[in-house]
């Protein structure tokens, strides 16, 4: 009989790891969720696609940015997204108005053209402050 090699201990996704100064991140292979703090400011990166099974994930860790950085400004970093679906709106919509009630700043930046004309024609380009540089 083998023996099996020990157990490694498991990276909780999402928790944040000493070595990496507070950095957190959580994913799927088509979508993956990166935070961290720049400032008083939380930078929430998104890669791949925001849809109906990868929603929760992005829920999770804006929870935890919420929780945890209590940020005077959240940036969501839409450069490496690809596809966005009214989950992922939704997922926006939520914690644009939890950043409303908690006197935070939200801002949306660099969305390629399509989520861009989602944004327009859902007219939520009217609600959220849309950059293209980390700053509005």
């Amino acid at each position: 009989m083998q023996e099996s090699a020990p157990a490694e201990t498991p990276r909780v996704p999402g928790r944040e790891n000493p070595d990496d100064g507070g950095a957190r991140s959580i994913g799927t292979p088509t979508f993956s969720v990166h935070a961290h703090r720049r400032g008083n400011e939380s930078v929430v990166e998104l890669t791949g696609e925001l849809d109906l099974l990868s929603a929760p994930q992005l829920r999770e860790m804006l929870v935890e940015v919420f929780a945890e950085d209590r940020p005077r400004r959240l940036v969501l970093d839409l450069s490496d997204l690809i596809y966005l679906d009214s989950t992922g709106l939704s997922v926006f919509v939520t914690a644009h108005k939890r950043a409303s009630a908690s006197g935070t700043e939200f801002c949306l930046t660099h969305p390629n053209a399509s989520v861009r004309r989602l944004l327009q024609i859902t007219a939520l380009d009217q609600i959220f402050v849309i950059g293209d540089e980390s700053g509005p």
